[in-house]
Order: structure tokens, then C-alpha cells, then sequence
């Protein structure tokens, strides 16, 4: 391989070339770098939003539930206890385990209604959700009122603030002799809370296990919450447990609950990863366009290696080493461009993000190894497709008519 590579870079880096190749060859180096840097710039991005959201996720919702298929779940503290043993067999650790209630209904005030998911937890669970940032009040309210704590855009939805009174519309009514009436529940609005994800700050009102339990007459809770200390155990113990629980109890993993926004992430990313590409392959086409001159310009080589010895294989070796060469080169550039604005971007937030439209103030880039050895394989596998047609056309070049007509 030694003298294929020794004529290659000689054919390549020489500054004896045409000029048109040149150009034509330098145009193919700077097309890769871009496409490269582009590719390792935009996936970054893509990525750190992936794991932002999922920190967000992972910090206001469970890791696990558990629920009823139906009827009230009042022996929730047995099952707690089971889920512990089996955790301490399966050799998981969980780090919490507790009872909430959720309902859905119509929160209503003077200034409009909305829908909205009222949710109960236990008090010393809610200050301890990370993604969960208290603008203003409390989680307690003075007062004779149930407290409530409502997502921003809610709030702005019903227009109210802090010290004033909701009333929630229950689906399920009293029955009575004159029909079916409504029940309604009034809360005091103690605290506006943001999460920076739109559907729960539209949409969640949170209060006390305690307060939930009482307003909706509820003899248990709706199901039970874990939290693991590591959350990608979640997927397959979910499974194992619910086989061991048996019904009427069914588990619910973290990954599940939110699979249609990581399906939609994943495609996200491999739409732009499939387009960027076609900036590499155009580039790839500057490639054969350039290696095509060079074997125009070198066929009086060609035809005098041949006549000195040298073979098909090892001529064609030589212009696919020249096409590697030159996608080597521009991938190696577009590599260090790529990584040096990633890390640039990623330390120095110079790209500000609307608040109201996004989960955070500024542009958030994470490279992962895998995504970056990935571009570069499909950028050499591009690179030595473009460069077998022209080596083949190389090595197939007759020495004799070459020397007989020069």
C-alpha cells in the first residue's frame, strides 16, 4: 500500500496541477468540511434539546406508575410494600415511592375557563421537582380555601394570580331527583409555577395528596409513583413487575409515557441528518468531477506505471486513495470546525432563545462520540463511492495507445 499512497498524495497535493482540478478539487475539500461541520453542529443541537426535555421530563414525571384497571386503589400502602421487596430482589434501587391523585376537569374563574389536570402529591414531593420553578406565592395558602398551584400559561388563561379563587368542574356530578347537578370544588390560587414544557403549563394545577383526596371524595388515590435512582432501569423492570403484580395492576414506564415525543425527536433527527448528508454528496460529486480531470491529466502515468509493472488493482488503488485523500481532508477540516463551534456554542451562550416558545434561554449543544463517528463513516463511505468510477475508469486506460499516440 505503500507506493499507492506515495503516488496518491503526490497526484493529490502537488502544485504542479491543473488549475481547473485544483479548483475543482479544493471546491470538493471546503463542500465536505461544511457539510461535516453542518451535520456535527445540527445534531448537537438536536441532542441537547432531547436531554433537556428529558431532564425536564424526568423531574416533574415518575420514572414508574402504578394503577388499577378500575375500582379505587385503597390498599396502595400494601402494594408499596411489595414493589420494595421485589425492587431489593431485582437489585434496583428505588429512591421514592409515593401515592398521588390525578383528575381531569374544568377550571373556572371570572375571567374564563380552561381545561386542566388537577394533580395531588404528597407536600414534600412538589418543592423537590427540579424543572418545576415557583414565580410566585407559595405551596401553602393561610386560609380556610384549599391552596392550588397553577402553570403560568393557565393562570394567564383564567386570568387570575396569586390570592384568587378558581372553582373546579368535577366530569362526574351529583345525582339527584331533579337530574344529574354539577360539582364544583373552590381552591385558593397560592402559587404560579413554570416548567418551560408548553403541555404543562397550560394544562397542570397541582395541590397536597391530602387537599386532592378531600375536594374529590376519594376513598384511595389513583395509582402510585416511583422513582429510580437510575431511570433507564425503568423500561425493563416495568415489564417484570407488572408480571409480577398480576391484575388488576398495570405499570407504566417513563419512556412509554412520553414515547410520541422521543418518536418525534428521533425523526426529528434523522430527517436533518438525511439532508445535511446531501451537502456531502454534492461535494462527492466535485470529487469525481476533480479525480475524472486528474486521470485526463494523468493518463501519460497511468499508461508508463503500467508499462513498468503496475496493475489494474494497483492503479485503481491509487485514484480511490486520491478521492479518500481529498474527503479526508475536508472531512478532517470540517471536523475541527464542527467540534470548535459546538463547544464554542455550548460554553458561551451567544444564542438567545424567546423563553415563552422554548425550555431554555439559550441554544444548548451536547456531541455525543456515537453521532460524530457515525458522520464520518457516511462521509468516507461517500467519499470512496465517488471515487470508484473514476479509479475504475484509471485503471481500464490502455498503455499501448496511450504511448503510441502520447
Amino acid at each position: 500500500m505503500g507506493f499507492e499512497w506515495f503516488v496518491a498524495r503526490r497526484y493529490v497535493l502537488s502544485r504542479k496541477r491543473n488549475r481547473l482540478t485544483a479548483l475543482i478539487a479544493n471546491i470538493s475539500v471546503v463542500g465536505i468540511a461544511i457539510g461535516v461541520a453542518a451535520l456535527i453542529v445540527v445534531i448537537g443541537v438536536m441532542t441537547g434539546f432531547q436531554d433537556i426535555l428529558k431532564e425536564k421530563i424526568l423531574s416533574l414525571n415518575p420514572h414508574l406508575v402504578i394503577e388499577r384497571f378500575s375500582g379505587p386503589f385503597v390498599e396502595y400502602r400494601e402494594v408499596a410494600q411489595r414493589v420494595r421487596r421485589f425492587a431489593r430482589k431485582e437489585g434496583v434501587v428505588l429512591e421514592k415511592i409515593y401515592p398521588f391523585v390525578s383528575e381531569q376537569g374544568l377550571l373556572l374563574s371570572g375571567a374564563g375557563e380552561a381545561g386542566a389536570v388537577l394533580k395531588g402529591l404528597p407536600l414534600e414531593v412538589l418543592p423537590r421537582m427540579k424543572a418545576l420553578k415557583l414565580l410566585s406565592g407559595n405551596y401553602t395558602a393561610a386560609g380556610k380555601l384549599p391552596p392550588l398551584l397553577l402553570g403560568r400559561r393557565l393562570a394567564e388563561r383564567l386570568g387570575v394570580t396569586v390570592g384568587d379563587r378558581v372553582r373546579f368542574l368535577l366530569p362526574r356530578g351529583w345525582v339527584t331527583p331533579l337530574g344529574l347537578l354539577p360539582r364544583f370544588r373552590t381552591f385558593l390560587v397560592s402559587g404560579i409555577f413554570e416548567t418551560g414544557l408548553y403541555d404543562y403549563d397550560s394544562s397542570l394545577a397541582l395541590t397536597s395528596l391530602t387537599v386532592a383526596r378531600k375536594a374529590l371524595s376519594l376513598s384511595g388515590v389513583t395509582g402510585l409513583e416511583i422513582k429510580l435512582r437510575d431511570p433507564f432501569e425503568a423500561y425493563h423492570l416495568s415489564r417484570r413487575l407488572s408480571q409480577a403484580l398480576g391484575y388488576p395492576y398495570y405499570v407504566t414506564d417513563w419512556q412509554t409515557l412520553n414515547q410520541s415525543l422521543f418518536s418525534a425527536f428521533k425523526l426529528e433527527k434523522t430527517g436533518m441528518f438525511v439532508v445535511l448528508t446531501l451537502i456531502v454528496v454534492v461535494a462527492a460529486f466535485n470529487i469525481v468531477a476533480a479525480l475524472v480531470m486528474l486521470v485526463s491529466e494523468k493518463r501519460p502515468d497511468i499508461a508508463l506505471l503500467k508499462a513498468l509493472g503496475a496493475t489494474e488493482g494497483r492503479v485503481l488503488r491509487i485514484f480511490l486513495f486520491s478521492g479518500l485523500l481529498l474527503g479526508s481532508l475536508g472531512i478532517g477540516a470540517g471536523l475541527a470546525l464542527g467540534l470548535s463551534l459546538a463547544t464554542f456554542l455550548a460554553h458561551y451562550p451567544v444564542i438567545r432563545l424567546p423563553s415563552d416558545v422554548y425550555p431554555v434561554d439559550y441554544l444548548p449543544v451536547r456531541v455525543e462520540a456515537l453521532d460524530v463517528a457515525v458522520i464520518v463513516i457516511s462521509a468516507l463511505v461517500l467519499t470512496l463511492a465517488a471515487a470508484l468510477f473514476p479509479a475504475r475508469q484509471a485503471a481500464k486506460t490502455p498503455p499501448a495507445e496511450v504511448l503510441r499516440h502520447g
